[in-house]
């Protein structure tokens, strides 16, 4: 489905005016942790809106289309948009649209209601590496991604606890395939941040496994990496939006040394460094498409531009002096968000396995071209 420039500034718009709503009712205390009850209606606001398209037809929700480029503009641009009002809500609706674009690619229809999500974690970090070997076509040790990926682990993680349909990669038999789980989330404690969410473990009461080529499985497992990767940038950008416009506002407001703070030299510089954080995330999102290119590109830069944005979050809350640390001002849950975000689905250390064995691939490959 195309959409023209006139479609995809109506749904900007739209969007826009659900979140203002939003920021200024539910969520006009950032401190505070949103109830499950209220926060489950918001899902099914957005569900009801279409910006989550459970029904089997095509539509304009997000990552649907987004082979396109105006498309997955779109829909990093309307994550982006809500995270500025809840990081939380932003990445329960961006797993449940991925789970539900899954889904489709493997052929599955998506039970109304069930706010799905999807864990690509696995067991441990280091199977990331052999992942990234199979994604190429090299030699791996299948023993290592079948640890990894292992059909009987414990589902557990970030997740919203209204989800009653989970996906999971497995690896059995050669091949990626996906877990569809049918239960409940329980066990819901605390954790670093993304307070809605927390820490919780998939308890299943039916699974089942979907399988497809090899090849088929590659392509789609490597696509829905990238989809995931491309959405964390999205929301972690919009977080640190929101927290640089704080910075400015509160510089503008406090005097220290008979002057607003605004006017030293070193806040200057600290609002210059989260605006060039955001410019280098704005800049990299900007270029991409879904395919091999694209996936390398943001393979090697995530570890960077979430260590950028993550930097600009630690200054934001700097031009706050102590109040930056107190829960009431709402810049400290902001903080919070942005640094788990930056763990999800790969942390710095198996990203970095990963880049390295896909970089020592396509050096082979380049010399064996030469």
């Amino acid at each position: 489905m195309q959409l023209s420039d006139e479609d995809i500034a109506m749904i900007g718009d739209s969007l826009q005016h659900i979140c203002r709503d939003l920021a200024e009712d539910l969520f006009a205390r950032p401190e505070q942790t949103c109830e499950p009850d209220r926060f489950r209606a918001v899902l099914d606001l957005f569900v009801d809106q279409g910006f989550v398209n459970t029904s089997s037809d095509d539509g304009c929700g997000l990552w649907e289309g987004c082979e396109q480029a105006p498309q997955l503009a779109l829909t990093l641009r309307n994550l982006t948009t809500i995270a500025r009002v809840s990081a939380s809500l932003a990445l329960s609706l961006h797993r449940s649209a991925l789970a539900l674009h899954l889904l489709k690619q493997l052929g599955e229809a998506a039970p109304e209601r069930a706010h799905p999500c999807v864990s690509l974690h696995g067991r441990h970090g280091i199977g990331r590496g052999e992942l990234a070997n199979w994604w190429c076509g090299q030699a791996v040790d299948e023993a290592m991604l079948r640890d990894a990926f292992d059909p009987g682990r414990v589902c557990a993680g970030l997740m919203h606890g209204q989800a009653h349909l989970l996906l999971a990669p497995v690896f059995a038999q050669g091949t990626l395939a996906w877990q569809i789980l049918q239960g409940e989330v329980h066990g819901i404690t605390p954790g670093h941040g993304l307070d809605e969410l927390h820490d919780g473990e998939f308890v299943p009461r039916q699974a089942r496994i979907v399988s497809l080529p090899a090849e088929q499985a590659k392509a789609l497992s490597r696509d829905i990496w990238h989809r995931e990767w491309l959405g964390l940038l999205a929301i972690q950008q919009g977080c640190v939006q929101q927290m640089t416009e704080m910075a400015h506002q509160f510089s503008a407001l406090r005097f220290q040394g008979g002057r607003v703070i605004a006017g030293h030299p070193a806040v200057q510089n600290m609002l210059a460094d989260m605006q060039a954080a955001l410019t280098d995330v704005r800049t990299v999102l900007a270029g991409q498409r879904l395919n091999e290119s694209g996936f390398a590109d943001v393979l090697r830069a995530r570890n960077r531009l979430h260590e950028g944005l993550a930097l600009a979050a630690n200054v934001a809350m700097q031009t706050f002096g102590g109040l930056g640390y107190m829960r009431d001002n709402g810049i400290e849950k902001r903080w919070r968000d942005v640094n788990h975000l930056r763990l999800q689905s790969g942390g710095p250390l198996e990203m970095q396995l990963m880049s390295a064995n896909w970089a020592s691939i396509s050096g082979a490959n380049a010399g064996a071209g030469a």
